[in-house]
């Protein structure tokens, strides 16, 4: 870059605020704050502009990462309730699962983010079996400093828990694995009420709802019945 007076300038921009200057570094480290552009060529003054507003697009457009500032909040809403049809030991649970999402980022947002919600269960029969009760892929935006909701598709789990008549079947809500994931279609941010679900991703966005699996999901099986 140069000066109004057309002396080059060996820097680097780091900074540029329309309001209140542009902020460089020279090649020696010395650093300069909100450095008023007529004091730069038109070109660099051009190119001052240029920068700000491509730097202002990655932004609303962000990579997202694993140190992304994002919280998330997983609701199952249950409703509870013994089978009013057919067998009184049946236990009916209707889920309507919601994703509650937090950006901390005061200058970054993530433009559909592509990520998988799962609810897992364990077999009433054997408790070390698991079952995939329900799994939904989505995609959501995530404006800095905003908070946004996502609801799931309702459904309901059946199972019986009582043994004494032989009729027992099915698996108990467990807990849910939440995953988000870069634009390469990474898991770079996880949440999971187990943690040991984080380490056998792959496994549990494979395994078949109609299978029976170990805790680790190495192992699948058919699943368990009287």
């Amino acid at each position: 870059m140069h000066n109004s007076e057309g002396s080059a300038i060996i820097a680097k921009v780091t900074d540029y605020d329309p309001a209140k200057g542009v902020s460089i570094q020279t090649r020696a480290g010395q650093k300069y704050k909100h450095v008023r552009p007529h004091f730069f060529s038109p070109e660099d003054q051009q190119y001052f502009q240029t920068w700000h507003a491509a730097r202002e697009a990655a932004k609303d457009d962000a990579r997202l990462t694993a140190d992304a500032k994002i919280k998330m909040y997983v609701k199952s809403s249950r409703d509870n309730d013994l089978n009013d049809k057919g067998d009184p030991d049946n236990r009916e649970v209707e889920y309507e699962p919601a994703i509650t999402f937090d950006n901390k980022d005061k200058d970054l947002s993530y433009q559909d983010v592509e990520g998988t919600l799962v609810f897992i269960g364990q077999s009433v029969l054997d408790k070390s079996e698991y079952h995939i009760l329900y799994r939904q892929d989505f995609t959501v935006s995530l404006p800095a400093r905003e908070r946004t909701k996502w609801a799931g598709r309702a459904f309901k789990n059946v199972y019986d828990d009582y043994g004494a008549n032989g009729s027992a079947f099915g698996a108990e809500y467990e807990g849910y694995l939440l995953v988000l994931r870069d634009q390469k279609g990474r898991p770079v941010i996880v949440k999971a009420s187990k943690s040991s679900w984080k380490s056998c991703i792959p496994a549990i966005m494979e395994a078949n709802m109609k299978q029976g699996y170990s805790r680790d999901f190495s192992e699948s099986f058919a699943k368990t019945v009287h």
